[in-house]
């Protein structure tokens, strides 16, 4: 008893030291020694045996007899695991609180989705099949001179319409039947460390959803590192796809400051000749888009 009351407290103690704010996507893959008594517990507290459920997400707790020294795991770039007891331990990520570095943790990124997704990519339903995927997302961040693209799945609603932390409209326009409207930040009058709303208004729906504009510090960082990538690049795909991974992955990081996740999408829509791609790239633009929608109807609601 004392053994497991120790565990426990020790458990309470790393897990109240992670950020609030996840990495919503998995950080780790189990590779090897799986096979027999281990287990995966969620931050929920939802049990599954490892041999179903090999992604490892933040917080996980994964137990492991007679020693969890005997999993192999794939990390992605800053994500370990605490030891709690011989037989267990909890999931955990640090990335860097100053942002930096990412870029030069890509390929490892890549690697741990290639490790989760075979590149054999089989038949699968294009964006062609989805009528409208919602954009950009509830708590979207957009930076300064960025077209984004709003939008939403309703065809009812009259106006597009922006509102202050206190409630004042700051910007309308008319709708005039259309089901996306592009705008940027300047047409909108978004001003950094302001938190905007928008809606449409006379929707059925009724929904508002959260915007912000990237701290001047963040946009820096943000375009200097698209733009290292984009000097790094081979191809158009490579620095799309590795442009897309590392949004994704900031995002994830600190969601807390950025959502970039509709910005990735857009770099990634720009992909125009899918079957010229390798089976890699076909695998990681696949999974890069999935990502995309399912993060934007979770924070949409949809």
């Amino acid at each position: 008893m004392k053994v497991s009351f120790s565990a426990g407290i020790t458990a309470a103690l790393i897990l109240s030291a992670i950020s609030i704010v996840q990495a919503e996507n998995y950080v780790a893959v189990i590779l090897e020694g799986y096979e027999q008594d281990c287990l995966v517990e969620s931050r929920k507290h939802e049990q599954f045996d490892c041999k179903t459920s090999k992604t490892l997400y933040v917080g996980d707790k994964v137990t492991k007899k007679p020693s969890i020294g005997a999993l192999k795991i794939k990390w992605a770039p800053y994500a370990s695991w605490q030891e709690l007891d011989p037989t267990s331990s909890v999931v955990v990520f640090e990335p860097p609180k100053d942002k930096k570095g990412v870029v030069g943790k890509i390929k490892e990124i890549l690697g741990l989705v290639k490790t989760v997704h075979p590149v054999a990519v089989g038949a699968t339903r294009g964006d062609s099949d989805i009528a409208i995927i919602p954009q950009p997302g509830n708590n979207a961040t957009v930076l300064p001179g960025q077209k984004v693209a709003f939008a939403w799945e309703s065809e009812d609603g009259t106006d597009i319409v922006f509102s202050d932390s206190k409630g004042m409209e700051v910007f309308r326009k008319e709708l005039k039947d259309q089901s996306i409207v592009e705008l940027s930040p300047e047409e909108i009058g978004m001003k950094p460390e302001e938190l905007y709303t928008w809606a449409i208004r006379g929707s059925r729906s009724g929904r508002q959803y959260k915007i912000r504009l990237l701290s001047p510090e963040t946009t820096r960082q943000v375009k200097d590192d698209l733009n290292e990538i984009e000097k790094a690049a081979s191809s158009d795909a490579e620095k799309r796809i590795n442009q897309g991974t590392y949004l994704q992955f900031m995002s994830d990081s600190y969601a807390a400051d950025v959502d970039l996740y509709w910005l990735s999408y857009r770099i990634l829509q720009g992909i125009k000749e899918a079957k010229e791609l390798n089976k890699d790239e076909k695998a990681f633009l696949q999974t890069l888009k999935g990502n995309y929608r399912r993060h934007v109807r979770e924070t949409m609601g949809t």
